[in-house]
């Protein structure tokens, strides 16, 4: 085979997969890409899920809210009882509503033993607690003052912690 045979066949080559890369370019069925009405399609669809899925997503964040809170207050109630029991000295367990936080405080000289937030400023950003009565005397022999409840809400979901005398917590759906 000759130079000039050997160069005609790979230009012929090349002048064959020139037109059939063309060919291939125009061809409905290799397109690439996606059209202006697939976009649109694509967008209404998602917008919809989301519409959808928003609001469910925003309700279970605050019903975990309202549970955790719940949890966490159930576990600082005998903590308070315990520390009352440590010092010998009784401590008072009261809600502040101005800070939205409930405090364990030295009934002698109002030192804060333990706080926990609730409201704005903390993980659980509650709509509203109250605490009834607003405040309760712990003593050291383990026993309080008074039995009191504790509600807590966010939205619809309220939760209510109701402490016995003796200390032992329930909490109930509301």
């Amino acid at each position: 085979m000759t130079i000039t045979s050997r160069f005609q066949m790979s230009v012929g080559r090349r002048a064959t997969g020139a037109v059939d890369a063309a060919a291939q370019r125009t061809s409905p069925r290799t397109r690439r890409g996606v059209t202006l009405t697939e976009m649109m399609i694509v967008v209404v669809l998602l917008g919809t899920v989301f519409a959808i899925g928003i609001p469910r997503l925003n309700a279970s964040v605050r019903q975990r809210r309202v549970i955790s809170a719940a949890s966490s207050l159930s576990t600082d109630i005998p903590v308070a009882f315990s520390l009352a029991a440590r010092q010998r000295k009784p401590v008072v367990l009261s809600y502040q509503a101005a800070t939205g936080e409930m405090r364990v405080t030295d009934r002698a000289t109002g030192a804060i033993l333990l706080r926990r937030a609730l409201r704005s400023t903390s993980e659980y950003m509650l709509d509203s607690v109250a605490m009834t009565p607003s405040s309760v005397q712990l003593f050291p022999n383990g026993v309080s003052s008074a039995a009191f409840t504790v509600r807590l809400a966010n939205g619809s979901f309220v939760r209510q912690l109701a402490v016995g005398r003796t200390g032992f917590s329930r909490i109930t759906v509301q």
